[in-house]
């Protein structure tokens, strides 16, 4: 049966109050004009409501841009912030030789902003889908302010004093730039979505990893020139006079000038249209529903949203936060010409690659960009460690070589900031990112803290960082990347192409379903789907559980059934028992389930069950009120009691999705 045609631009579908309100002002401006016998005809009135969807579209197009340019400015300033501190390490071991051997010290500050991103991540998760992306981002960027102040004070009777008060700047920094991941790309995809489905994944990698790349190499450039004037020396040792508190001061001071730029021009953006219609339905605490689809129906495209982070931030940052040390371990060059060489590779390669990832992520897919990224780096790291003394032999080998294969980490990082931004609906997408991402973080915290001390432990007797130790740190890595391949091919879902607006849909179908299922179990009863007064949350619900017996219990265990009944509009017993017969399956477009799926029940099972998730996401559920009033009757128990509802229920669902 053919299904309708949707619209699937959610600037078109979905407005949001403001726009709303402007509507009705033009429409009462018709309404007094034709009261005043102002004479004009109908076409005149026509034309008039023309010029109002101009505007109409004009003032989305303007709010849309808005929301866009100060994506780009935030996630430019998280890229400057991530790399701020990777010379100033490098300048305190070199200036410090007591801090080379620190490997403690060394960690606190690869991780301090770890922390705090972890951390502004789940906090801001929930911020952004309960009170709005708009705020959340203000609160973001005076988070991030404060850190950077506190990192150009930073002050200390010792050096390890002021080290430590630089990194409580980088931690409450951080605690900023974890709630840009939760509230902007939440946000930015969901604007991408009203402008064009089809180049949704590109759009949203432009404004987000591609930006954030670009502010990496922003630092290596500030620092380069303060290097050069106030640490010309550094290699020598302390006795060079470097003024390495002069380098640590000023990277903060300019990372402040953005920072300020981005906080004011953040006061006009905008929530998304999605956002506000889906604000708008009234249901933003999260219930035994919202939980249970997850851990349902999201578990296995949770699994490759949240493993490939983390396991790709366990290589990146390690690497990363120790890449000048290793660098200067393998060819031994100084301080100033790591600088020269890093600057380099990011300019003349580096710096586009993610240009490229983003345009190809929409046309292969998301899972294949993501295996093909993985694929090449594991592959590559089994050359560099198999040809580790060659290349050794060889520095310009080993810059060209390493700069090659590092650019197409990139081909991992687009499709992983991109998955968990799709992979779950409206309702919960902030919050599901940063519980992804989290884990992702907390990679980058446990591959930080380690390196070191796994460098040191793989020297045996040595007690030190030996370069045959650092070439069976590089065995080790190319198998965990080969891990996460695995883990990719199986549990990435493929969204592209996919309508985000369809995908919402669905997921208030489950609810609505999965709501009625409860209803029949629990015994629901009309006399309870009227009292609204009785109105009880998850949380109260677990309360009772502790406090009350078993019988007391139940009471409310129906209260709050009826309460999730009442919230996805199920009103009437009638209707409870017709939608709980309706279809649950979900497709949740992972290669792990199909497999699982075509194993358990075979092939046409499985082609049953991704057409039946297909079509929930059509469904209306406005055919059900005709079929309801013929299953208030008691001729519905009966039928239901003598298994004949089967074809009824046929019925109503082809109607759905007709």
């Amino acid at each position: 049966m053919s299904r309708p045609t949707f619209d699937t631009n959610a600037a078109e579908i979905y407005r949001t109050s403001v726009e709303l309100e402007a509507i009705d002002r033009r429409s009462a401006d018709i309404v007094a004009c034709k009261e005043q016998g102002d004479g004009r005809d109908s076409r005149d009135e026509e034309q008039l409501k023309e010029s109002v969807e101009k505007a109409r579209k004009k003032e989305i197009a303007s709010y849309i841009k808005y929301n866009a340019f100060g994506t780009a400015m935030g996630f430019f300033v998280n890229g400057y912030m991530y790399d701020i501190s990777s010379y100033i390490v490098a300048v305190y071991t070199d200036v410090f030789p007591s801090f080379r051997s620190n490997t403690f010290l060394q960690t606190a500050i690869g991780v301090s902003m770890l922390y705090g991103v972890m951390f502004g991540l789940l906090m801001f998760g929930f911020i952004a889908d309960y009170f709005g992306r708009k705020k959340g981002l203000i609160m973001c960027s005076c988070l991030v302010l404060l850190g950077n102040i506190i990192g150009v004070a930073s002050h200390g009777t010792t050096v390890n004093g002021g080290i430590w008060m630089m990194n409580i700047g980088l931690g409450v920094a951080g605690l900023g730039m974890g709630g840009e991941y939760t509230c902007n790309v939440p946000n930015v995809m969901e604007d991408s979505e009203g402008v064009d489905v089809k180049t949704r994944g590109r759009r949203t990698s432009m404004l987000v990893m591609c930006m954030e790349v670009m502010g990496n190499y922003m630092p290596f450039v500030v620092q380069i020139i303060i290097v050069a004037a106030a640490c010309r020396n550094a290699h020598l040792g302390a006795a060079s006079g470097c003024h390495y508190n002069i380098l640590k001061r000023v990277s903060f001071a300019v990372a402040t000038i953005p920072v300020i730029a981005v906080l004011i021009y953040r006061t006009r953006m905008r929530d998304s249209a999605m956002f506000a219609a889906d604000k708008a339905k009234g249901k933003s605490r999260y219930d035994a529903i919202d939980f249970y689809v997850v851990i349902r129906h999201f578990a296995f495209r949770s699994v490759g949203a949240v493993m490939n982070w983390f396991l790709v931030d366990y290589i990146n940052y390690s690497q990363g936060t120790f890449g000048v040390i290793i660098l200067q371990s393998v060819i031994g060059v100084s301080l100033l010409k790591s600088l020269w060489i890093t600057l380099a590779e990011g300019g003349a390669y580096l710096i586009w690659l993610p240009f490229l990832a983003a345009l190809v992520v929409d046309k292969l897919g998301r899972r294949k960009t993501e295996v093909f990224g993985w694929m090449f780096l594991a592959s590559t790291q089994l050359i560099n460690s198999g040809f580790f003394w060659q290349l050794k032999a060889k520095p310009v080998a080993w810059i060209i070589w390493g700069t090659f294969v590092g650019g197409f980490q990139y081909f991992v990082f687009v499709p992983v900031y991109l998955i968990p931004a799709e992979a779950f609906p409206t309702k919960i997408r902030a919050t599901m990112y940063g519980v992804s991402s989290s884990f992702g973080k907390a990679g980058g915290i446990i591959g930080t803290t380690i390196f070191p001390t796994l460098w040191v432990n793989f020297s045996g007797s040595a007690h030190s960082e030996t370069l045959p130790a650092l070439r069976l740190t590089m065995w080790f890595y190319a198998g965990l990347e080969y891990l996460a391949l695995l883990l990719a091919f199986f549990f990435v879902p493929e969204y592209s192409q996919q309508s985000l607006i369809r995908e919402d849909h669905r997921f208030d179908e489950l609810r609505r379903r999965y709501a009625a299922k409860f209803a029949v179990r629990v015994g629901v009863t009309d006399h309870e789907l009227q009292e609204e007064s009785l109105q009880i949350g998850f949380f109260q619900l677990i309360k009772y559980k502790l406090k009350l017996s078993r019988e007391e219990f139940q009471s409310y265990l129906k209260n709050y059934s009826a309460t999730l009944c009442r919230e996805v509009g199920l009103k009437t017993r009638a209707r409870i028992e017709l939608v709980s017969k309706l279809s649950t399956d979900y497709n949740d477009l992972t290669l792990f389930s199909r497999f699982l799926r075509i194993i358990r029940y075979g092939k046409a099972y499985n082609v049953q069950y991704e057409k039946n998730s297909e079509d929930m996401g059509y469904y209306d559920p406005v055919v059900e009120e005709s079929d309801t009033e013929q299953l208030k009757t008691t001729e519905f128990d009966e039928i239901s009691q003598s298994g004949v509802t089967g074809t009824l229920m046929d019925d109503v669902t082809a109607k759905g999705h007709s």
